[in-house]
């Protein structure tokens, strides 16, 4: 077992985990935050997306040891103030300011 230190969501954590342990299995198992989903266990479909201290990473090829020390942000953790993110809502976010192919 190794023992980490993350903050997930502005809320601080430390907890043994064993070694192989997926940061995906991490966040829902231990932590209980389900909104980090496994799609596809390919690591193509985005699903198990979260930020590592705000950089976007997918949780499901990184392990829980490999994020220890770091601030986390998952799905649950995008809400402010009592008001859901439009990510949470499913509302459709726009585009326009994306590239666009040829």
């Amino acid at each position: 077992m190794s023992t980490i230190s993350v903050t997930v969501n502005g809320r601080s954590y430390q907890n043994d985990v064993e070694p192989r342990t997926l940061l995906v299995h991490y966040l829902r198992d231990s932590l209980g935050l389900t909104g980090t989903h496994i799609g596809c266990d390919t690591s193509q479909c985005g699903a198990c997306t979260v930020m590592l201290d705000g950089v976007s990473v997918k949780s499901c090829t990184l392990l829980a040891v490999q994020a220890d020390g770091a601030k986390i942000t998952t799905i649950e953790g995008l809400a402010k103030d009592g008001q859901f993110h439009p990510l949470q809502e499913g509302e459709e976010v726009s585009t326009e300011s994306v590239a666009q192919p040829a």
